[in-house]
């Protein structure tokens, strides 16, 4: 087998992980929110728990040092899979069950906001 230093840093490096997920359902007569969205304040957190119809935050996150990437289904389950694209750049993709019901789940994927300098099409 070929030694580890010849092959490209992509194959080599390990794949980005989240720091911490949240997951739940909005609150009732929730039924649409974004796919997928980034958010690096803590008024934008709050504003968007809040629209999601939570009575509180659906986990803390120091927005000093951290962002969050959030999604939203109609399906049952929600899944973050991460891609270092190089540079900075950091493709966050969410993948949902195809089990479409009523209301809305969500997930909440906190990410650090120091390694990366763009979140899919969003700089940071």
């Amino acid at each position: 087998m070929a030694d580890d230093a010849q092959l490209p840093d992509k194959l080599t490096s390990e794949s980005p992980k989240a720091l911490r997920e949240f997951f739940g359902e909005a609150g009732s007569g929730v039924e649409s929110g974004p796919v997928r969205e980034v958010i690096t304040d803590g008024a934008d957190y709050e504003r968007f728990w809040q629209k999601l119809g939570l009575e509180r935050e659906p986990g803390v996150v120091n927005f000093a040092k951290e962002l969050v990437v959030v999604s939203t289904t109609r399906g049952s389950r929600i899944t973050f899979r991460l891609r270092d694209e190089g540079e900075g750049k950091l493709q966050v993709m969410s993948i949902s069950t195809r089990d479409i019901r009523p209301g809305l789940r969500y997930g909440f994927c906190v990410l650090p906001k120091s390694k990366w300098k763009q979140i899919n099409d969003s700089k940071i």
